[in-house]
């Protein structure tokens, strides 16, 4: 079986290096490829997926949300978070699955548990809404920041609180970066204007973006209170993998850390 992970840019992803590993540990012969699909080529989505043999794809940065206009069938969750970040493709229909929820839950509580907090989610887009239906279902006090009040019409609820300013910003618990502003390494605070003063020694820090595995917004934080997105994108991905394959197999995570630990040379530990 044939699957891809599609999005621009698309050169970041470890993607391929996750479910490589996954087949080569569980003896399997399905390859994985990133694609690089800019937002006029979703259009030709069908005919990328017939070209390239995919029997499934992951979708990442801008594709979220617009890939689903161009879907046959999407699964209930990814209809409550209005994204869609896994595709199937059976029968010549794509169907599409949000494991970005379920794979972000998983990472967010075995690290800092689920005791309700404040939260900040800095970002409107796709990865907003599934860490958003993550932290709900937690029983967290929500606030999003979004640039364009337009963003917070997207969601498909708002229990939560909208601001599109840091102007007189209050406490909060935990901070989460959902934008892609530090894939190249830019500096957050500086760049979205965001207090520093925001963050003390006890503020949970969580950034979606996983390569860099430390982006300066993480940099503000103590290590045993930041995340990066690495263990996100691991579940998700073996998630996926198992929608995929109709649940006949569990994903292989210590062949993927194992994989993963030897790309960035021990910072894991």
């Amino acid at each position: 079986m044939n699957f891809a992970v599609i999005g621009s840019p698309i050169e970041h992803t470890l993607s391929p290096m996750i479910h490589n590993a996954n087949f080569r540990a569980l003896g399997l012969d399905d390859t994985y490829r990133a694609l690089h699909v800019t937002p006029g080529d979703l259009k030709s989505i069908r005919d990328i997926a017939e070209q390239h043999e995919l029997d499934g794809f992951n979708v990442t940065i801008p594709h979220k949300e617009t890939i689903m206009e161009h879907l046959d069938d999407i699964d209930p969750r990814a209809l409550e978070v209005n994204a869609v970040n896994t595709v199937m493709v059976r029968n010549g229909r794509l169907r599409g699955f949000n494991t970005d929820v379920t794979g972000y839950k998983q990472a967010y509580i075995e690290r800092f548990g689920d005791t309700p907090r404040k939260v900040l989610i800095l970002g409107g887009g796709g990865a907003s809404k599934a860490v958003y239906r993550a932290h709900r279902e937690i029983g967290d006090d929500i606030t999003i920041y979004a640039r364009r009040p337009a963003s917070f019409e997207t969601f498909r609820d708002r229990n939560f609180n909208e601001i599109s300013t840091f102007n007189g910003i209050g406490h909060f618990d935990v901070i989460i970066n959902t934008t892609p502003v530090g894939l190249k390494n830019e500096d957050l605070f500086e760049l979205m204007k965001f207090p520093k003063s925001a963050v003390t020694e006890e503020t949970i820090g969580v950034d979606l973006i996983y390569n860099p595995y430390k982006t300066p917004f993480l940099e503000a934080f103590q290590d045993e209170k930041a995340m990066n997105g690495l263990a996100m994108l691991v579940n998700q991905g073996l998630h996926a993998f198992e929608i995929w394959h109709d649940d006949k197999y569990e994903g292989n995570y210590k062949a993927v850390y194992e994989e993963l630990n030897k790309k960035f040379g021990g910072e894991m530990n």
